[in-house]
C-alpha cells in the first residue's frame, strides 16, 4: 500500500508547476519510503529532490539527502550505480563551500572522496578544479583564482566538467578581476552572442558586465549588457535561482535609474529567504552598496515570509534600516567565512562600504 501512496505523490508532483511545492511533496514521499525501509525508493526520491532543489535560490534538503545517498551506495554497491550521482556530488561540493559551518578539513575530505569516486569511474580532476575556481572567485582571491584557473586548463574536459558556458563565464569573471574590463568583455563575446548558453549563462555574464562596466566608466557597454540581462530575467521570473543576478542588476540600476532599482529590490529581495551562506553574503554586500545610494528615508515595501531575515513583517523599511540590517549580516558572515578559510578575503570585500572596527 505504501508504494501506491508514493506513486500518488509522484503523480501529484507531475501536475505541480511550483518547485518549492515539488520539494515538499518529495520530502513527504521520502518519509513514507523511509518508514517502510524501502532503500530503492528512498534513493530515487532523494536524487529527484536534489535535481529539483538545485533550481531554487537556496538548498535546504539536498545536503542531508545526498549524505544518505552516499551511505546507501557504500553499504549496497550492487544495488546502485555510483556514476548516477556524481553530477549531484558536484552540486553538493558547492553546498559545502557555501556553508560557513563546514570546516576546511571537512571540505578537503569531501574533495578527496569526490576525486576518488571520479577516478574510479573514469573521470579526471577538472570538476574538482571547477569548484576550487568558483570558491576563489567568490573570495576574490587573485592568487587562488590564478592557480585554480591554471589547474582547470591543465585537465581535459570530460562529462563531469562544468558546461562550456559556465566555464567560459568563470574565466570571464577571473579576467575581470585580474586583467580588467576590456579583456573580460572581449573574452565574453561568444557568450554575449549566445554561441554558448545554459540555465545561468548569459544572464550571469551580462549582469556582471553591466555592473562592472559602470564601475569602469564603460557606460554604453554597461547599458547594453543591462538591457540584455533584463530580458533574460523576464524569461526566468519564476526561477528563484536567478535571485543573486537579479539583486546585482538592481544594484546597477541604483546608479542609473533609482525608480527601477526600487521596483526590482521590492520584487526580488523577498526571494532572499534561506540559510546564511556565500550567496547571502554576496547579496548583503550588494544591498548595502545600493541602499547607501538612496536617500536615507526612502521607503521599501515587501511581502515577506516568516522565515525571511527581515521578518517581523513591517509595512515598510527605510534605506537606512536595510543598509544596517544587511551590513550586520554581511559582517557576521564575513567573520565566519574568514575564520573557516584562514584569511580575510570576505572582510576585504566589505571595507568600501561597511565600517569594520
Amino acid at each position: 500500500m505504501y508504494t501506491l501512496k508514493i506513486q500518488r505523490i509522484i503523480n501529484q508532483i507531475d501536475r505541480v508547476d511550483n518547485t518549492v511545492e515539488k520539494v515538499k511533496l518529495l520530502t513527504q514521499a521520502i518519509q513514507i519510503a523511509d518508514e517502510n525501509e524501502d532503500i530503492e525508493w528512498g534513493y530515487d526520491l532523494r536524487l529527484e529532490l536534489i535535481n529539483n532543489e538545485i533550481d531554487l535560490a537556496f538548498s535546504v534538503e539536498s545536503l542531508p539527502a545526498f549524505a544518505w545517498i552516499l551511505q546507501a551506495y557504500d553499504e549496497n554497491p550492487t544495488l546502485f550505480s555510483e556514476d548516477d550521482f556524481l553530477w549531484q556530488y558536484k552540486w553538493m561540493m558547492s553546498e559545502l563551500y557555501d556553508n560557513p559551518d563546514v570546516s576546511r578539513e571537512q571540505i578537503d575530505a569531501a574533495l578527496i572522496d569526490f576525486q576518488n569516486r571520479l577516478e574510479r569511474n573514469g573521470y579526471g580532476k577538472r570538476a574538482i578544479h571547477n569548484e576550487e575556481l568558483s570558491d576563489a572567485l567568490v573570495q576574490k582571491d587573485l592568487g587562488a583564482i590564478g592557480r585554480a584557473l591554471q589547474l582547470v586548463n591543465m585537465q581535459e574536459r570530460d562529462d563531469m566538467s562544468d558546461c562550456q558556458a559556465c566555464e567560459m563565464d568563470a574565466e570571464v569573471s577571473a579576467i575581470l578581476l585580474r586583467e580588467g574590463y576590456d579583456k573580460a568583455y572581449a573574452k565574453a563575446l561568444p557568450l554575449i552572442e549566445r554561441q554558448f548558453t545554459c540555465a545561468h549563462v548569459p544572464l550571469r555574464t551580462s549582469v556582471n558586465l553591466a555592473y562592472a562596466g559602470f564601475k569602469n566608466n564603460q557606460f554604453e557597454k554597461a547599458q547594453r549588457m543591462a538591457e540584455e540581462a533584463e530580458q533574460e530575467v523576464y524569461k526566468k521570473e519564476k526561477d528563484s535561482s536567478i535571485m543573486l543576478s537579479a539583486i546585482k542588476l538592481a544594484t546597477y540600476f541604483t546608479y542609473v535609474d533609482k525608480s527601477k532599482a526600487k521596483t526590482w529590490f521590492q520584487r526580488y529581495l523577498p526571494w532572499a529567504d534561506g540559510p546564511e551562506d556565500r550567496s547571502t553574503f554576496q547579496l548583503s554586500c550588494l544591498v548595502v552598496e545600493a541602499m547607501n545610494l538612496f536617500p536615507s528615508e526612502e521607503r521599501f515595501e515587501f511581502e515577506l515570509s516568516e522565515t525571511h531575515s527581515l521578518y517581523p513583517n513591517k509595512e515598510s523599511y527605510s534605506a537606512t534600516e536595510l543598509a544596517i540590517h544587511y551590513s550586520r549580516l554581511a559582517l557576521r558572515l564575513a567573520e565566519r567565512f574568514d575564520i573557516r578559510n584562514g584569511n580575510d578575503n570576505f572582510k576585504k570585500q566589505l571595507s568600501d562600504f561597511v565600517h569594520i572596527g
